[in-house]
């Protein structure tokens, strides 16, 4: 199977209700939080977003995943709402596709 990518909002909450209390670039493909969708974990890195996104900010990102997609179907298991571990964060899915080309 290949890759799984999610067009997303991810918002992350200010330090004081809880979040993070570092800002995170999502260029550099470091992050890499647990998504938490139908009673399941999903790892995904942030592959694509501004180049920062401190607590508090929203912004229009691309994760990528190889476990997003049930073998059985073409229907994905995540659903156009989930938290990102700790609730830190929450994402809301735009658009998700697979098996996408480099040019």
């Amino acid at each position: 199977m290949g890759m799984t990518y999610i067009e997303a909002v991810m918002v992350l909450c200010p330090a004081a209700a809880g979040g993070r209390t570092t800002a995170v670039e999502p260029r550099e493909g470091s992050y890499r939080p647990f998504v938490r969708n139908a009673g399941r974990l999903v790892r995904v890195r942030v592959i694509e977003g501004p180049p920062r996104l401190a607590p508090g900010d929203a912004a229009r990102v691309v994760l990528e995943s190889e476990s997003l997609l049930d073998a059985d179907s073409d229907l994905p298991l995540i659903e156009t709402r989930a938290e990102l571990d700790h609730i830190v964060g929450s994402v809301t899915i735009l658009r998700v596709w697979r098996g996408a080309i480099a040019v």
